[in-house]
């Protein structure tokens, strides 16, 4: 899994600096360049070309070095490797988005989306995140019980049945709120389509928190305080 990872990462990783040096050899070295938009599409924070063009790419290989660690420290690494699937789709999503976020950051610090409408940041992120959520959702259902990737709850953590269904309702539930999200963001203005953004990702999330507890309470098998002391 790890090394289809990093295989798979290798593409993305060589484009995104190259589109950095790209945009650093088309600026003047001390311009201030857009690296923040507003919900109107317009830049609203400016920074150094370092911050435009450079501190993303680092992130993306932060997060590329970081998704092929955990599987290694993870002392459920077997149940990490066995949700492979999820595991790559999150992995491989994520970086999809913050390339095409920089890519499109690069072409504004060298003036080629002045042309491109005011809406593109915003429905951007937006479309890019409904889209993730999507996917991710779709693939959810298939994680195993393990320490650092998905639905993490005392609960779930402490019982294989709260973690199994946890993931099946909430991974549905992303999907749906990733189609509205996605609706939101081609039919509606950006201060909508965030705000139904917000409401797409936290609602799933928050639901399954508290539906991992009452499944937890309905499992016999689930792992309580006293049945560990009774084993001491």
């Amino acid at each position: 899994m790890i090394r289809k990872g990093l295989l798979m990462s290798a593409p993305f990783l060589i484009a995104i600096w190259a589109m950095s040096v790209y945009g650093w050899l088309h600026v003047e070295p001390d311009a201030q360049l857009p690296v923040h938009w507003g919900m109107d599409g317009q830049p609203n924070r400016y920074g150094s070309v370092f911050e435009a063009l450079f501190v993303m790419p680092l992130v993306f290989t932060g997060v590329v070095v970081l998704m092929a660690v955990l599987p290694l420290i993870d002392p459920r690494g077997s149940n990490l490797r066995r949700s492979s699937p999820a595991y790559l789709v999150t992995w491989i999503g994520v970086l999809v988005l913050l390339s095409a976020v920089h890519v499109a950051v690069v072409l504004a610090a060298t003036g080629q989306l002045e042309n491109a409408g005011a809406d593109i940041m915003p429905q951007l992120v937006a479309g890019g995140v409904s889209i993730l959520l999507i996917a991710i959702g779709n693939m959810l259902g298939k994680a195993r019980p393990n320490w650092f990737f998905g639905i993490r709850t005392p609960w779930t953590l402490s019982s294989d049945l709260a973690w199994d269904k946890t993931h099946r309702v909430t991974g549905r539930l992303m999907v749906v709120g990733g189609l509205a999200m996605l609706a939101a963001a081609v039919l509606l203005p950006p201060r909508f389509a965030f705000a139904t953004l917000l409401i797409g990702s936290l609602v799933p999330t928050f639901f399954g928190i508290v539906y991992s507890y009452f499944v937890w309470k309905s499992d016999p098998s689930r792992e309580t305080h006293s049945s560990t002391d009774k084993d001491e």
